[in-house]
């Protein structure tokens, strides 16, 4: 049995060990994936344990680029982006992967097949860099608003003439805020909230009451998921493909199940 892990800090309410747990079964495996609570102090010793072993690790904030830093090798993607949400053990070396970029890009392919023409992102921390490198082939043009400097407050200004919105905020999280005026939204402004919980979120469900097309962060975390989960079981020669991606869904549903609005 391998054993899988979800490295970060206050973590204990993520539902990856259910999503996983989900993917597993339904592949008939018998590895675990369990939750690796770690603080700046003991991420080292941490990730230094991984070394030599058969198992493998996500990486969550605030650590992906002290993660990175701790790898032997990165892929060009985890490389540009300083930032790594994927381990894979090979022997004594660590190899780190950012599954985030193929997942958001997914996600933003699906709401506009043919890029966007202005793109409007809330928030600049590590999602937000997934996102804006996805984007970077995306979209003709792309606005960056944030709170430190204000052009979050001002972000109303933009939207009429933007076609896409990208929320890495956790505004929403748990809760029926959203991180703009739902006033602003408009039929031609697809939109992409990263929260997932609840599912739709509350900006999600504003968007699609305009009849734009818009997706909660579910969708992202499934594809993150399974596209560690394959890195993982190459190792095994298991291939595990977007196939697997309705189960891990289904199971996050579930578990959402007294939190959706």
């Amino acid at each position: 049995m391998r054993t899988f892990q979800l490295i970060g800090q206050n973590i204990a309410y993520s539902l990856s060990p259910a999503i996983h747990a989900a993917a597993l079964a339904h592949l008939g495996l018998p590895h675990r994936y369990v939750i690796t609570e770690a603080t700046a102090e003991s991420l080292s010793a941490i990730l230094g344990a991984l070394r030599g072993t058969a198992g493998g690790a996500n990486v969550t904030v605030p650590f992906k680029a002290d993660a990175a830093r701790a790898c032997d090798e990165l892929t060009a993607d985890a490389a540009a982006m300083g930032a790594v949400n994927t381990i894979v053990v090979e022997g004594d070396r660590l190899l780190g992967h950012n599954t985030d970029l193929p997942a958001v890009a997914a996600e933003i392919d699906a709401l506009k097949p043919d890029g966007a023409r202005h793109a409007v992102v809330l928030g600049n921390g590590g999602a937000s860099q997934a996102v804006q490198r996805a984007l970077a082939s995306r979209a003709e043009r792309v606005t960056i608003a944030q709170r430190r400097d204000g052009t979050l407050q001002n972000v109303h200004r933009i939207l009429p003439t933007a076609d896409l919105l990208v929320n890495t905020t956790p505004v929403g999280t748990g809760t029926a805020e959203t991180p703009i005026d739902p006033h602003y939204l408009h039929p031609e402004l697809a939109v992409l909230d990263l929260v997932y919980r609840p599912t739709p979120t509350a900006l999600a469900r504003a968007a699609a009451s305009t009849g734009a097309p818009s997706a909660s962060g579910g969708g992202m975390l499934v594809g993150q998921a399974w596209r560690s989960l394959a890195l993982w079981l190459s190792a095994d020669s298991t291939t595990v493909s977007q196939e697997i991606a309705p189960v891990m869904l289904a199971a996050l549903l579930d578990q959402l199940g007294g939190h959706n609005a």
